[in-house]
């Protein structure tokens, strides 16, 4: 008798142990990538829904075995219960600002996440770590992929500090706009104790704007510069 317990105790720890791994090892690799990129959903979100996830789905799939496969214990109904719930999180992330919408690729990516958890909870790990390699794919390849070939314009937001009692740094932050092929799109100056504050908002290439701010130190009387 104690024999088959322990032996039941080590398939169900070793199967819900693979489980739990996978789930961590899946959402991990998505949540690195994410946190690489400082965005919203990071390494622990994304682990976390990827286990819960699975999680939910073990337990539906419990839920039916136990009580013989009745019909009010669908297990079908807790997934479909995953994807509106991670709907609400996905929701969180999406971020308007200056009629700019903002997290819709991390708000997708943790919809995508939940369902890789979803088939680590059904037993099929093996898909699931297909799934994580394609869509680790589609977020670092498509990014190359924009930026080096599409010229991708996004949108910025420098703020600088200086003394300007003659207006030359500003006509020459303006002339280092110009020459990186940045749109400015808005800006905002105050003045505190003899030191203006610039807050420039424009549109542009990554790699242009990187050289932007490089080019601000150059600039005669710029005290500090940092990106929004």
């Amino acid at each position: 008798m104690f024999a088959t317990a322990y032996a039941t105790f080590a398939h169900e720890f070793y199967h819900y142990g693979s489980q739990i791994l996978f789930a961590l090892l899946c959402g991990g690799m998505i949540g690195l990538e994410r946190e690489l990129k400082n965005k919203a959903a990071g390494i622990k979100t994304n682990m976390l829904i990827c286990l819960g996830a699975a999680l939910y789905t073990s337990a539906s799939i419990m839920i039916t075995s136990e009580t013989g496969g009745d019909a009010q214990a669908d297990p079908s109904r807790i997934a479909a219960q995953i994807v509106s719930g991670i709907g609400f999180l996905g929701g969180g992330t999406i971020i308007q600002s200056r009629g700019a919408i903002t997290g819709l690729t991390t708000a997708a990516t943790i919809w995508v996440v939940a369902a890789i958890g979803v088939c680590i909870g059904i037993g099929h790990p093996e898909l699931a770590l297909a799934w994580t390699l394609a869509v680790l794919l589609v977020l670092t390849l498509t990014s190359i992929f924009e930026d080096r070939i599409l010229g991708r314009t996004l949108s910025f937001t420098c703020i600088v500090v200086f003394v300007d009692p003659s207006s030359e740094s500003r006509l020459s932050v303006n002339q280092a706009l110009t020459e990186n092929d940045l749109a400015l799109t808005d800006f905002n100056i105050s003045s505190h104790l003899g030191l203006s504050t610039m807050t420039l908002n424009y549109v542009g290439h990554r790699n242009k704007n990187r050289k932007f701010i490089l080019d601000l130190w150059h600039i005669p009387g710029i005290r500090e510069v940092r990106q929004g």
